[in-house]
């Protein structure tokens, strides 16, 4: 199986990338590095599975199918199978972020941790959260006060 996925990138002279996407389609993990492990699955003791191959086959080398088609596993588009994969399982999946210089980032850790937070995660959640209400308060008040004098 490994010489004939590395004989259908070859011969039809196909850039991993192109393989990599049919295949992420079926298994969202799958990358360039798992690729190469699989062409060379003699000496990593891996290879592609069989519904992944057909769905490679199926669409750089239709000429290759076996005359059997009932041997051939169709992939199944599962997109909410994609999406659970794609956010880790996580309830909450709106992520924010920055970067900072190196003593900024030390100096940053420490404070948090004399607050009390474990993480900083549980500080920047709380951060923010305490933020949003502060705002989501004074904009209260403006409307109030707007409606007040009107």
């Amino acid at each position: 199986m490994d010489a004939d996925l590395r004989e259908l990138r070859t011969s039809r002279q196909l850039p991993a990338k192109e393989i990599v996407s049919v295949v992420q389609k079926l298994y969202p993990k799958y990358d360039k590095t798992m690729q190469s492990k699989c062409e060379r699955g003699n000496e990593y003791g891996i290879q592609l599975r069989n519904d992944a191959m057909n769905a490679l086959l199926m669409k750089f080398a239709p000429d290759k199918l076996s005359e059997d088609k009932s041997a051939i596993q169709t992939p199944q588009d599962d997109s909410s199978k994609a999406t659970k994969d794609k956010n880790d399982g996580h309830r909450l999946t709106c992520r924010i972020s920055c970067r900072l210089e190196d003593d900024e980032y030390k100096a940053l850790k420490e404070f948090v941790k004399a607050e009390g937070f474990d993480t900083m995660q549980a500080w920047l959640t709380h951060r923010v959260r305490q933020y949003i209400r502060r705002k989501t308060a004074s904009t209260n008040n403006s409307i109030t006060e707007r409606s007040k004098t009107t």
